[in-house]
């Protein structure tokens, strides 16, 4: 079919397309209206490690701390390794009184994000999203506690309480996310453009 003949069967059916358009649209609309309303909650931890050492007890440049930031990032990096794991996730839920969801180990190692700001940071960022937000403060709220817990158990082989690890945690923060109505509503019109215009073009006399 060429160029001309595609636009006399679109003149000539043009209500289909049209039609296809605002019937699918508006099935975008109804079908993300229903879809239960997300939300997001997370946390940001802070990991350090004491030092007993001060720069005005030695004659050396300590670098402010440098070498102990970086020990930090090395329970940065456990934290992040932790949330993936599904045991970990599973004592969160228990800890959080939340029946844990029917799942696979992989799709549990996926319930937390977390990223640090860069490979050397010491910040972690972590989130969770819930149909509930109480659930979704609450699962944030646990991985907190949870975390503190394990932190300590790595300082029970520190003799030097000074040099113990600490982690501290921002409050957690939970928020409401948007819809996509947009976005849904604009696929579903491309594809009711598509399907129109090829039932317009193939199906002419119908």
């Amino acid at each position: 079919m060429n160029f001309e003949a595609l636009l006399n069967a679109l003149k000539k059916k043009w209500w289909v397309v049209i039609s296809s358009i605002i019937v699918l649209a508006l099935a975008a609309v109804i079908v993300t209206w229903q879809m239960p309303q997300k939300y997001d909650a997370g946390s940001t931890a802070t990991a350090i490690r004491g030092t007993n050492i001060k720069q005005t007890d030695v004659d050396y440049y300590l670098y402010d701390n440098y070498y102990a930031i970086q020990s930090g990032a090395f329970i940065a990096d456990n934290i992040v390794s932790w949330l993936a794991s599904p045991p970990a996730v599973a004592a969160i839920y228990k800890d959080a009184n939340i029946d844990l969801p029917p799942s696979n180990l992989r799709a549990l190692s996926k319930i937390f994000a977390a990223k640090k700001q860069s490979a050397s940071s010491n910040v972690i960022t972590f989130t969770t999203a819930n149909t509930d937000s109480d659930k979704a403060y609450k699962l944030i709220t646990s991985a907190n506690k949870y975390l503190t817990q394990l932190v300590a158990e790595i300082n029970k082989d520190q003799k030097d309480e000074g040099s113990h690890f600490s982690v501290y945690f921002s409050e957690p923060v939970v928020v409401k996310v948007p819809k996509s109505y947009a976005l849904n509503t604009l696929v579903a019109a491309f594809l009711g453009l598509v399907i129109g215009t090829a039932i317009a073009v193939y199906r002419p006399d119908k």
